[in-house]
């Protein structure tokens, strides 16, 4: 009778252990979920899922199944998951901006979110994430309530949480607290917050420093003249067609652009002009004005405008104009671009990356297998288009 007795207690110890996970609550209303948290003053997690979603299957099956994952979980959150593409998880989904998934939110009982993170999770990644969210040193909102207060350590810290976040606040907030600084390139963390997560400078006289700066970046040993550059000419044309140089305007003002683009990257300024108004174009939908800042960029290469440079913005921009039916005008003119001999094989790939972007298969295999056979294609070259037909092929 013992043993049988025994035998009992550790199939049920054993069954417990197993059963373990999250304790949720699916798709309730909401409204009953805020007032839970503020009846049992804790904190809401919450999953947002989508049936279709392999890394939500994931922390189902593995993730909210871990024991301490649960015993942390269960014990210190209000823990719901709602579908985001159906009920009242769509409106959910619109209140909290929901761009992927699973979207894990740390929610208090207001409704404000705290503390977010995106993706599948390991268990112990996952009880971490958890206890950040839960302590006001790691804690998101709490972070940003007092972000201009934050060493500049912290601040960087905050800074990539802030991109994870996705958060609209954070290029006036990375304005004002470079404001703040004596120099904002006093140390490595402020060199590494200009060079990474900052998308505003606070003032044109920072830019002007910044333009002049490359040495001081560079002996750091971090990054490189070409990281400088490209970093210079991301800041420049955002400072360009920020409210403080545009002002109140509800037009874009192109000639207050190219002012600050040939003041600070003079050597590089006409491209860069030109390419944005392409891609503005394109992305307002005014195709004929990207048309023409692309011909004007077309008809000033090489002297004005690198091969590279062309051929980047073709493979860029190409794919648009080739669902808007305005390509081949615009590819019959890049054609025609004197090519030195050892490069001409690019404008055969310029041609290919654009057709397998836009998924035109036939065209790309057209135009893959006429460079495989063209003794002027790098060797290099064609073996990555080999292998990139040998993908194709095995697709069923």
């Amino acid at each position: 009778m013992r043993s049988l007795f025994t035998a009992i207690c550790l199939f049920i110890i054993s069954a417990s252990v197993s059963a373990a996970e999250i304790t949720f609550l699916d798709n309730p209303t909401w409204a009953s979920v805020l007032e839970k948290a503020k009846k049992e003053n804790k904190m809401i997690f919450l999953d947002g899922y989508a049936t279709w979603c392999g890394p939500c299957k994931s922390m189902d099956a593995e993730t909210y199944k871990n024991q301490a994952v649960a015993d942390y979980y269960n014990a210190n959150f209000i823990n719901v998951k709602y579908d985001m593409e159906k009920g009242e998880g769509k409106t959910l989904s619109e209140k909290y901006m929901v761009t992927a998934y699973p979207y894990l939110m740390f929610i208090n009982a207001e409704g404000t979110i705290l503390h977010k993170a995106v993706g599948f999770k390991e268990a112990n990644d996952f009880v971490t994430l958890g206890k950040n969210a839960k302590d006001p040193n790691t804690q998101y909102y709490t972070l940003k309530k007092k972000a201009l207060e934050l060493s500049n350590a912290q601040f960087l810290k905050f800074a990539e949480q802030a991109a994870a976040f996705e958060d609209e606040d954070f290029d006036q907030l990375g304005s004002d607290y470079l404001a703040k600084q004596a120099d904002i390139l006093g140390n490595n963390d402020l060199i590494d917050l200009i060079m990474g997560p900052i998308d505003m400078l606070p003032d044109e006289k920072t830019l002007a420093y910044l333009a002049k700066s490359e040495a001081k970046i560079t002996t750091s040993g971090k990054y490189t003249k070409a990281d400088f550059e490209e970093r210079l000419i991301g800041l420049t044309i955002d400072y360009a067609i920020s409210d403080k140089t545009q002002g109140d305007a509800e037009k874009l003002d192109f000639d207050k652009v190219k002012t600050i683009l040939d003041k600070y990257i003079p050597l590089k300024a006409f491209f860069v002009l030109h390419y944005f108004k392409a891609q503005y174009g394109l992305d307002n939908d005014k195709i004929d004005d990207a048309i023409i800042s692309l011909d004007l960029l077309m008809e000033n290469t090489p002297s004005k405008v690198t091969i590279d440079q062309i051929c980047n913005a073709m493979m860029n921009m190409g794919p648009i104009l080739l669902e808007k039916a305005k390509l081949d005008p615009i590819l019959k003119k890049f054609e025609a671009i004197q090519f030195e001999t050892k490069v001409a094989y690019m404008k055969d790939f310029v041609k290919a990356i654009i057709y397998i972007k836009a998924k035109e298969l036939d065209k790309f295999k057209v135009i893959a297998n006429k460079m495989i056979l063209d003794v002027n294609t790098p060797e290099n070259v064609k073996e990555d288009i080999k292998s990139a037909l040998a993908r194709m092929n095995e697709k069923p």
